[in-house]
């Protein structure tokens, strides 16, 4: 008899341990283990693409990337063409000014600048995503094999978010896997 119950207990408490990430050195963020693709989840939405070193495709995603350049489309319509160098990514998005420099803060890394021409400051690290990207605001926390929490955008009611980050994305340099976070977290 007691066997089953001190079983039950070992699998009630394994089924709140969290996933540990794929890419343990990997300062910037966790990644979900066993998927290629990035994965930004809404209530209503699903924005994924598949995450390679030469890129990330997807439905609403077609970027290519190469020697610290990153261009495409988000959505067919908006160009993204966007340079990093160092700890900095330029260029345009949309048309409009994109510039993110990245620099510790703590345990975490702090990406500030524009986005489509936009204040915003993204809180990256292992274990939380938080700031503003434009008009959305982000508060996200790793667990069990992913980032859950909410993002509000402008008047909009909070919406549930879930963000699965592929092992692949830490083959980018820290610019880039900032970037294409920012370009996937407005409302499109």
């Amino acid at each position: 008899m007691r066997r089953p119950a001190l079983c039950l207990v070992l699998l009630a408490g394994c089924a709140h341990t969290p996933v540990e990430s794929t890419v343990p050195s990997w300062k910037l963020l966790s990644a979900t283990p066993d998927i290629t693709e990035i994965q930004f989840q809404t209530t209503d939405t699903l924005n994924r693409a598949t995450v390679t070193d030469s890129g990330a495709r997807g439905p609403f995603v077609d970027l290519k990337r190469a020697a610290g350049r990153i261009q495409g489309t988000i959505r067919v319509d908006l160009p993204v063409d966007l340079q990093a160098k160092g700890s900095q990514i330029t260029g345009r998005y949309a048309g409009d000014n994109y510039d993110l420099t990245l620099m510790p803060d703590g345990d975490e890394t702090r990406a500030t600048g524009l986005v489509r021409g936009q204040p915003s400051t993204v809180w990256l690290s292992p274990q939380k995503i938080r700031g503003t990207v434009g008009e959305c605001r982000l508060d996200l926390v790793w667990g069990a094999g992913r980032y859950t929490g909410l993002r509000t955008c402008g008047p909009m009611a909070n919406e549930t978010v879930s963000l699965l980050v592929p092992a692949a994305l830490a083959s980018w340099s820290d610019p880039e896997a900032a970037a294409l976070l920012t370009l996937m977290v407005p409302r499109q």
